[in-house]
């Protein structure tokens, strides 16, 4: 089996314990026999802004019809139809939520459609391009599930842009429609978790569940529960 690993994957903003927890995996599944190489992997600093653009113009087409008439929460005090939608849509969605209603309509707006939602359908359709080149070399395609360990429970609202790039390494998966499969492969000095992801091209799931089973079975990392504060 032939593994690549991303040396966009690697470089600013992984952390150093996740990083030596993905490259020790790679090298188990090289002492198994796998061939393991780095190679580059083009486009991945479009992957955030591409998957957000396309993410956000979505969840305002769909979440239109939560108007407090047909769908979703009504709130108990209003006067007219008008001021009903208002207040069943300011009080029924969270911040988050609002945020990315208010970004998918920006970009859906007209005069902005062509500027930002079609470029994010072309880098899009490129980096499946991407993709499908690296496929014609490698079986499975290694990397982290995400730069970090996870943060305490609603540290990352605070800080959205930090939380979007959490998702640098899973998003591409999400834009090129491809298999993949995330699975624990060590811990940082929290006792927390890392994250170690496998792709596989299209249809070939096969490989990387062959892959992740051969991991597990060689039993250099077992996860432990750990209490939490």
């Amino acid at each position: 089996m032939r593994i690549g690993i991303p040396s966009d994957y690697l470089g600013e903003g992984l952390d150093s314990e996740v990083r030596d927890a993905v490259l020790a995996a790679a090298a188990e599944l090289k002492a198994q026999g796998a061939i393991v190489e780095e190679f580059p992997l083009s486009l991945v600093e479009y992957a955030i802004p591409a998957y957000y653009v396309i993410a956000d113009a979505e969840a305002s087409s769909n979440l239109a019809r939560f108007d407090g008439v047909k769908y979703g929460y009504r709130t108990k005090d209003y006067e007219g139809l008008h001021n009903m939608y208002r207040k069943s849509r300011s009080e029924g969605f969270g911040a988050e939520v609002k945020r990315r209603i208010m970004l998918g309509s920006f970009v859906l707006s007209s005069g902005y459609y062509d500027a930002y939602y079609l470029k994010a359908l072309r880098t899009k359709a490129l980096i499946k391009q991407a993709f499908d080149r690296a496929f014609e070399s490698y079986d499975v395609i290694l990397g982290p599930a995400a730069p970090t360990t996870a943060p305490r429970i609603g540290e990352s609202l605070s800080n959205p842009l930090k939380m979007y790039l959490g998702d640098i390494y899973t998003v591409s998966v999400n834009l090129a429609g491809l298999p993949a499969i995330s699975l624990p492969c060590g811990q940082d000095k929290n006792g927390l978790p890392i994250g170690l992801q496998l792709i596989g091209d299209c249809f070939k799931e096969k490989n990387i569940i062959r892959a992740a089973y051969s991991f597990e079975q060689a039993g250099t990392y077992r996860h432990s529960p750990i209490a939490m504060e």
